[in-house]
């Protein structure tokens, strides 16, 4: 990793770096012992190219610097002096390869007390395979180099006054992947830690907020490695969060193989690198046949006013769908920041991340729409109608006809493991196409609330099977009018008798009746009362007083609930003979 040395010059002893945080979420500072930042108002610096660089790394590192301080009012020389007397504590600020560094490092040394004083600076190029070229063929992704770009953006914060920050995507963590790229050409810059920090430290660079940068990036932070946060490559993941599967690599990215018409999640990084506190670029989602992304490809989505501050990075995850008539093959799904220009930047060389992609074709996909029901509310047993309509939301036809089955549930959700009640048989659909289909149904027995819907058999090389089933639709069971049962009556005597009956109130609250009378026209009426609302069978009494005598009656029960009125069948007596006298 690249690293740090601190060293006091008044002692040449070399010492732990110190930090200190200073109120930002991204960055930390170098700090002296007193806590005071170990370049406070020091941050102009001066280096030497040594001799031992080539022209090409000169214009690598050169690049990187410049880069640095590009929002702040720090500033970074270097004189390509070819200086051949570098080392390490000679008090001259240098530039220079030192294959006894493991990576690269900035070696500060500095007078601790009784002032906190930079003396010396020098940025050392470790034994590492190094590459000067902006392309994609180094780390983290072939292996075959580290750029000397990346590596000089991150050593010249530290020789400006930033220390090590490990709690966010940052180039002051992990610099080799804090890095974008656009086509094959990668780009290092600041990031948001490395500039907030140092215009907190030194200033702006301008008075007016003229130096603006936003970039986006497919890494993100990923944890904790020492003093440095770590950082790994985002994934594209479908409708349901799982990562698509993937189809070999592009210039080390995983290559993931979407069908058109898909749903993707998309993981990206967004940074404010710029003078501005908060900037709220409009973001362009395009499909391109190319690794180079541009406003002249397929605008798929778009995200307006994303709200970026200069302290931290926004880590994201953006959701669109691949147009459905997209052609197999292979493509680049692109991030594009700021896509309609409207931010004047100091580079555009950070605004585009990519996911490569193969597109296949459309799959079917068997669907269930429009679930109904002639009526909501029946009686146990009652016959009714639904209705429901198969669809082919996919962009194929269906590769063979299926079945739309029919089902009862006891809750809101409809699958396959629910009462299967009917089935339709259905045509192969062609992408869009319906199939409308109805079944005679009957209500259940038992009384109670339930759910009505449909499920479609799925067919080979569908895009997803997890959408077969319907919404519901709620229908209610009401229980049945009372069971009213007119029973012989019990003892008859000359001028009463005993009117007798069962009654079973089915669940709802019932009232008793006996209607009374010479012909079963009746005409009187004898009030038994309540008898609850259980489900069982209840036997029910009146007396009858002041019949008349020697006279043959007429008898039924009336059971009476909000689900209606039952009758018993008509009984017969006749009362004993009249007394003498009457």
């Amino acid at each position: 990793m690249p690293g740090l040395v601190l060293a006091r010059s008044s002692a040449c002893v070399l010492i732990l770096m110190a930090l200190g945080s200073h109120n930002a979420l991204a960055y930390n500072y170098l700090t002296c012992s007193d806590g005071t930042p170990l370049f406070n108002g020091g941050g102009e610096q001066t280096f030497e190219y040594a001799d031992n660089l080539s022209t090409a790394q000169k214009a690598a590192i050169s690049t990187g610097l410049a880069r640095v301080t590009e929002s702040s009012a720090a500033s970074i020389t270097v004189n390509d002096s070819n200086d051949s007397s570098y080392s390490s504590g000679n008090g001259q600020s240098e530039i220079y390869i030192d294959l006894g560094v493991g990576t690269a490092d900035c070696a500060v040394w500095f007078f601790d007390a009784p002032t906190c004083r930079v003396t010396e600076a020098d940025i050392r190029f470790g034994d590492e395979p190094w590459t000067t070229d902006e392309d994609s063929n180094h780390w983290p992704y072939s292996g075959a180099g580290r750029s000397m770009v990346g590596t000089a953006v991150h050593e010249g914060g530290h020789c400006v006054g930033m220390a090590h920050s490990n709690d966010l995507y940052n180039m002051m963590g992990q610099d080799w992947n804090h890095v974008t790229r656009n086509g094959s050409v990668s780009y290092y810059g600041p990031g948001e830690d490395l500039s907030a920090g140092l215009i907190d430290l030194h200033g702006k660079r301008s008075a007016s907020d003229t130096f603006r940068d936003i970039g986006v990036t497919v890494f993100r932070y990923s944890g904790t490695s020492g003093a440095y946060s770590r950082h790994s490559a985002g994934l594209l993941r479908d409708a349901t969060g799982s990562e698509f599967p993937t189809a070999g690599s592009f210039l080390g990215q995983s290559v993931y193989r979407v069908q058109a018409g898909a749903t993707v999640q998309m993981e990206l990084t967004f940074e404010n690198n710029g003078e501005m506190d908060a900037e709220s670029p409009n973001i362009g989602y395009y499909l391109s046949d190319n690794s180079v992304i541009s406003a002249t490809d397929t605008l798929v989505h778009t995200q307006d006013g994303l709200a970026l501050l200069r302290d931290a990075p926004l880590e994201t995850t953006v959701s669109f769908s691949i147009p459905a008539q997209t052609p197999p093959g292979n493509y680049f799904l692109g991030a594009y920041a700021d896509h309609d220009d409207l931010i004047n930047e100091t580079t555009v060389a950070n605004n585009v991340a990519y996911y490569p992609v193969t597109v296949t074709p459309a799959a079917a996909d068997l669907i269930v729409i429009a679930p109904g029901v002639t009526s909501a509310t029946l009686a146990a047993g009652e016959a009714f109608t639904a209705a429901a309509t198969a669809r082919n939301a996919g962009g194929l036809a269906a590769s063979a006809g299926s079945t739309l089955r029919y089902y009862r549930s006891v809750n809101a959700t409809i699958s396959t493991f629910d009462t299967e009640l009917a089935s339709d048989a259905i045509p192969l659909l062609a992408a869009g196409a319906n199939s409308v289909q109805s079944a005679l149904l009957s209500a259940p027995a038992v009384p109670g609330n339930y759910w009505i819907g449909a499920c479609v058999d799925s067919v080979d090389g569908e895009s997803s099977t997890a959408n077969q089933c319907s919404s519901a639709v709620a229908i209610t069971v009401t229980p049945p009018a009372p069971d009213a049962a007119t029973l012989q009556p019990g003892e008859v005597d000359v001028f009463q008798a005993t009117l007798n009956a069962q009654v079973n109130p089915n669940g709802l609250a019932t009232t008793v009746y006996f209607d009374l009378g010479e012909s079963t026209a009746y005409g009187s009426t004898l009030v038994y009362g309540d008898v609850g609302a259980g489900t069982d069978p209840v036997a029910v009494a009146v007396v009858a007083n002041n019949l008349a005598c020697a006279t043959t009656f007429n008898v039924r029960v009336r059971a009476v609930s909000s689900a209606g009125t039952s009758l018993g069948q008509n009984r017969q007596f006749t009362t004993a003979a009249c007394p003498p006298g009457c």
